[in-house]
């Protein structure tokens, strides 16, 4: 069976999926482990274990099972243009791989560890401008929207990836294949970072000193859930806060929150409702729109932007805020 799938994929000029190891199946078993031990060891005996949190969680295992249909195929395309675009316009060989064959050796790794570091720099790096894009560009949060659209955070809402996202999610990473970063390092250490990213979501885990300063951690990932309007569009780090700290998006957590979501939550636990909103929403903004500037306003301004009427965009809104405050 793998090798008809395989054969297939390669049949029509694309990378086949299985041949990639992916490292995030592996952990599956714990990431349900994970999710019960919180279940029953934080949520039931802080009862807050309710009907609308199993909702949520319910939903966003549908979500996750939905991304990993999606992805399978994603992958194959983003690994085909990766390859593409590595073996015509790569710049240098400083950082490849030259015999393929040694990189499934455990000597390889042991001798190359330094490299490692440097993919797992420049891929944070990438992850972060995805992300904080992602959060500011209508048209791509109309992909991450799922991810918050969640009032609770659990372990199991970390499943809940948004289906529009995995399509331009590897374009981030373009730049690091052009200066010779070899695409299988890249998309494995992508896949890493959305293990790390697992943990940071629940409530069960306080603050840990030092640590939150430097990685992304339950602490720092509460301030990026929250939908209060001084929290929002902060902490944009997958797995280091360097970026967020070198670029003045982090936000420390002052207090723990239970008010998690969107601006306007949308108050459904319906799979396809929760996926497809924000783009209908969008569709319809821009078919409204009397002028072709503000068609584009629509695709390109950060959510909340209005041709007319209240301007809800975050920047905005913390200034107001602000402004209150001073007066």
């Amino acid at each position: 069976m793998k090798e008809k799938i395989t054969d297939f994929f390669h049949s029509i000029g694309l990378f086949s999926p299985l041949d990639f190891t992916d490292p995030v199946t592996y952990f599956i078993p714990g990431f349900i482990l994970l999710i019960l031990g919180e279940i029953f060891l934080y949520q039931i005996p802080q009862k807050i274990f309710t009907k609308r949190l199993i909702k949520d969680n319910v939903s966003s295992i549908g979500l996750g099972i939905g991304a990993v249909m999606l992805d399978f195929g994603m992958k194959a395309i983003s690994l085909s243009y990766f390859f593409w675009i590595y073996n015509h316009f790569r710049l240098t060989d400083i950082f490849g791989i030259k015999n393929f064959n040694d990189f499934f050796t455990l000597k390889w790794h042991l001798d190359h560890w330094w490299l490692w570091v440097l993919v797992l720099i420049v891929q944070d790096f990438g992850f972060y401008w995805h992300h904080r894009l992602s959060h500011k560009i209508r048209l791509f949060w109309t992909g991450h929207v799922n991810h918050h659209s969640a009032t609770h955070l659990s372990l199991a809402i970390a499943l809940r990836q948004g289906w529009f996202e995995i399509i331009y999610r590897d374009i981030w990473y373009i730049p690091f294949i052009i200066i010779g970063f070899h695409p299988i390092m890249i998309a494995m250490m992508h896949q890493f970072n959305l293990i790390f990213q697992f943990w940071p979501h629940t409530n069960a885990i306080g603050k840990l000193g030092w640590f939150d300063k430097v990685f992304n951690s339950p602490s720092n990932h509460r301030v990026h859930h929250s939908r209060k309007v001084e929290d929002l569009d902060n902490n944009y780090g997958g797995i280091l806060m360097i970026w967020d700290h070198l670029f003045g998006t982090y936000k420390a957590e002052e207090k723990k929150t239970t008010d998690y979501g969107i601006y306007h939550n949308i108050h459904t636990y319906n799979v396809f409702h929760i996926v497809f909103d924000e783009f209908g929403n969008m569709i319809k903004d821009i078919r409204n729109a009397p002028t072709w500037k503000a068609k584009l306003g629509y695709i390109f301004n950060a959510p909340g932007w209005h041709h007319n009427g209240k301007d809800e965009r975050i920047a905005t809104l913390k200034r107001e805020l602000e402004e209150k405050k001073i007066n």
